[in-house]
């Protein structure tokens, strides 16, 4: 219903809204460094096996050129990398779903054409891709771990940050059923 509509979308925006000062409240407490700094500083003058740029696949190169598999024209984020914002805003934002529909079937599909990739257009994927998130956990999960696979962040600024995430989102859901059932401020 519109009411039912209005009270997620309130509860979703004050948790979106706490997310992101939680998140940005860590990124200048802890000031992180980034993948593509730290894997150029520590492995300068080594050979690695990574990632040689588009349509060069995986190959040794050395640890000071490493870049992340991202567009050339995309560069790494220029403020801390712990936590990631994008798994607390994701986590919390599945969390006042899952709240809100009292269940965590999400049951959402795509598929990614043959060739489409922005990094090495018309080679990637080799065949179309179908992404499948039967829960908003699942949803989640594949945010975060994206942002590792594209060199933006580290495993614990993605767990840490959806934790974060679903404590938001538990804790948004929460003060908000008390402006719908008039306790608010009591």
């Amino acid at each position: 219903s519109l009411d039912q509509d209005a009270k997620l979308f309130f509860a979703l925006a004050n948790a979106e809204l706490d997310a992101s000062i939680a998140a940005w409240h860590a990124k200048r407490k802890w000031d992180y460094v980034r993948p593509i700094t730290a894997v150029r500083v520590r492995k300068e003058g080594e050979l690695v096996l990574a990632w040689a740029g588009p349509y060069k696949g995986t190959r040794l190169i050395r640890g000071e050129t490493w870049h992340p598999y991202q567009p050339a024209t995309f560069p790494s984020p220029p403020f801390a990398e712990y936590v990631s914002g994008h798994s607390t805003f994701s986590a919390a934002g599945a969390e006042v779903l899952r709240r809100s529909t009292g269940a965590d079937t999400f049951g959402a599909r795509t598929t990614v054409p043959q060739g489409s990739s922005f990094v090495e257009p018309g080679l990637t994927p080799l065949l179309p891709q179908v992404l499948i998130w039967p829960t908003f956990s699942d949803a989640v999960d594949e945010a975060g771990v994206s942002r590792r696979y594209g060199g933006i962040h580290f495993p614990d600024a993605d767990l840490h940050g959806r934790e974060l995430g679903r404590s938001i989102g538990s804790s948004a859901w929460a003060k908000a059923q008390t402006y719908f059932n008039g306790t608010a401020g009591s």
